[in-house]
């Protein structure tokens, strides 16, 4: 999946499956006509137990977000409600560097060639048993993006309910049949952690960036945080009488907040590959990104050695 801004919308299966396409096909013409629109396409429709749902790319979010919530998708889904078609659940917005909704299961999948019609009926029987677990609301299967990638969505009412299908002997008895149609194991959209960290699940196990990856980041972060504070936010504070360890408990707390939800997010962007558990465990990704960050290490030694 490329590093764009998608909106994810689930329809109620229609009773006038031609109708409907006619519709839909003026609901996309919408977003290829706005700014910043990337691509579109409609799930797979072969099953009554999979969900009709488009998926619709931009490459930015606040573009994505003016299609939205604009007059012109407003009025196509006006028209479409009018003839009885209507969203069968919020839009679910993937946003790159943000982690999916977590009552969402989103996977991606290289279907091998001439394998498109078994995966499909794999897809299909796993959604049947599926469907008996609490808390099941559907699932929608995208077919070959530019990049090759199939994706399947799978939606749950809550995130523990979620986790028990994941978790299920059901689940784990019904993935060989699914894994025969692929050239390799699928992949769940990477969730993000704390720090700059990517959780996957990769056969059935949870995997995690290792601890000397997210270290070296966060010390790319950390620095020039810290020595910004103690060359700004510290004069500041003695200045106006927080001295001490009130100055300093108050630096960590600036800090901290900067590296969560700014700092650590923002250089995780480029990184995005190197910290991914999976696409970035080999010797080859591993060594070129740590030497970047090294790199990076230098630069700012050198900063603010001639800044002193």
């Amino acid at each position: 999946m490329t590093a764009v801004a998608s909106a994810i919308t689930t329809f109620h299966p229609p009773s006038d499956p031609d109708r409907f396409g006619q519709w839909i096909a003026t609901y996309l013409a919408s977003a290829r006509q706005s700014a910043g629109h990337v691509s579109a396409r409609q799930s797979v429709q072969e099953s009554a137990q999979l969900d009709w749902a488009v998926q619709v790319s931009f490459d930015d979010a606040d573009l994505l977000d003016a299609w939205l919530d604009g007059p012109q998708r407003a009025a196509v889904l006006s028209d479409g409600q009018a003839n009885g078609w209507w969203q069968r659940r919020t839009d679910l917005i993937l946003v790159p560097g943000e982690p999916p909704p977590a009552d969402a299961g989103i996977f991606l999948h290289s279907v091998a060639p001439g394998k498109e019609t078994e995966f499909v009926a794999a897809q299909r029987d796993l959604t049947y048993t599926s469907s008996s677990f609490a808390g099941y609301e559907g699932t929608a299967v995208f077919p070959a993006d530019s990049t090759g990638q199939w994706m399947s969505l799978l939606r749950f009412r809550t995130p523990s309910q979620l986790a028990a299908w994941i978790g299920s002997q059901e689940r784990r008895e019904a993935l060989p049949r699914l894994r025969g149609e692929l050239t390799r194991d699928f992949a769940e959209l990477p969730h993000s952690a704390p720090f700059g960290s990517t959780i996957r699940i990769d056969h059935g196990h949870t995997r995690i960036t290792p601890a000397w990856k997210t270290a070296m980041l966060v010390l790319l972060c950390l620095y020039p945080t810290a020595m910004l504070l103690t060359e700004f936010l510290s004069p500041v504070l003695e200045h106006v009488g927080f001295t001490g360890p009130l100055s300093f408990f108050i630096g960590n707390v600036v800090s901290i907040v900067a590296l969560q939800w700014v700092l650590v997010p923002a250089a995780s962007l480029p990184f995005r590959r190197w910290l991914d558990p999976i696409d970035g465990s080999s010797v080859r990704i591993s060594g070129g990104g740590a030497a970047v960050i090294v790199a990076g290490y230098a630069v700012l030694l050198g900063i603010f050695t001639l800044a002193a």
